[in-house]
């Protein structure tokens, strides 16, 4: 039994993840703050996840496992967990990602000891996983950031600056951070984007959660974010993702409309030309990969969509 209330919940949504999923697991329950709840929601995978995780949550109470009957897309898996949080503080930990194991014990002290703060975040580095051609072994090279606070950055006052700033920086990656409940759950807006699909939720959420206080970076831990070292077709993570032909021709003007609309008229016209250049840069995009793709066809090379 568990003695005491948790005080956060840690969200895992996953899909095919049997890679990974053992060892993030192992990553959470190894954190130096041990009074946290995990919740995992599985998006109907088809590889070994399912049975991975039941194994966990059969040695460890904490772990509350949820497998769905379809793969409801990312952004309802997202939303699923952070639902399921009835906990002071709550944070996603995404399956391919690494945390040091101070990562909770030192955001929870921030959020414990300032009012104001809404969400509190180490410094986040990128890796790659890199199998080793001699030894077939899965290795971790670290990308080292060339400035500090390159992929999260605090913020704090006015909110007129905070979503002026934010939008300027243009980076998501401060999702990752330890968050009120309360707040986060007054600022999700996963559900808005997963009927259908929209492309940038994540960073609507930042923006949204701005509205409810400050957010805070510690220098004392570090998030390690994976990313692949092969350049990949955004068309074709659009619609393996499931967007609608609409929503990928246009992929950020349904987040615009969810600026104009959230953001307040004032703000959002004071950062007009923003968004005008955020949708005619992503439609060129789109246009040079069309390009690549026409170019690819005519030398008789394979698609990548």
């Amino acid at each position: 039994m568990v003695k005491n209330k948790p005080i956060v919940t840690v969200g895992i949504p996953v899909y095919n993840g049997e890679k990974i999923i053992g060892e993030r697991i192992k990553q959470v329950l190894n954190q130096t703050f041990q009074n946290f709840i995990i919740v995992i929601s599985d998006n109907n995978s088809n590889d070994n996840t399912s049975q991975i995780c039941k194994e966990a949550a059969d040695k460890d109470e904490r772990i509350i496992y949820f497998k769905q009957e379809n793969n409801m897309g990312p952004n309802w898996n997202t939303n699923f967990v952070l639902d399921k949080a009835d906990t002071k503080y709550f944070v996603w930990a995404f399956a391919d990602d690494i945390w040091e194991n101070n990562f909770l014990e030192e955001n929870i002290d921030v959020l414990d000891n300032n009012f104001k703060i809404v969400g509190s975040v180490g410094e986040v580095k990128l890796f790659n996983r890199i199998k080793n051609k001699e030894n077939g072994k899965i290795e971790i090279k670290i990308i080292e950031n060339s400035k500090k606070f390159q992929y999260v950055h605090p913020v704090s006052g006015n909110l007129e600056k905070k979503i002026k700033f934010y939008l300027d920086y243009s980076m998501s990656s401060i999702i990752y951070s330890v968050f009120k409940t309360n707040k986060l759950k007054q600022a999700n807006v996963f559900e808005e984007f997963m009927n259908p699909v929209r492309w940038r939720g994540d960073f609507a959420c930042v923006l949204s959660i701005i509205k409810q206080g400050d957010l805070y970076v510690t220098t004392n831990n570090i998030v390690y974010k994976e990313v692949n070292e092969k350049s990949s077709s955004l068309i074709q993570y659009l619609r393996k993702s499931g967007y609608s032909f609409f929503n990928i021709i246009c992929f950020n003007f349904p987040f615009t409309i969810w600026c104009a609309k959230n953001l307040g008229t004032k703000i959002f016209l004071k950062n007009l030309t923003y968004f005008v250049k955020l949708n005619i840069i992503s439609s060129g995009g789109l246009i040079v990969e069309l390009f690549r793709m026409c170019k690819r066809v005519l030398c008789g090379q394979s698609k990548y969509w």
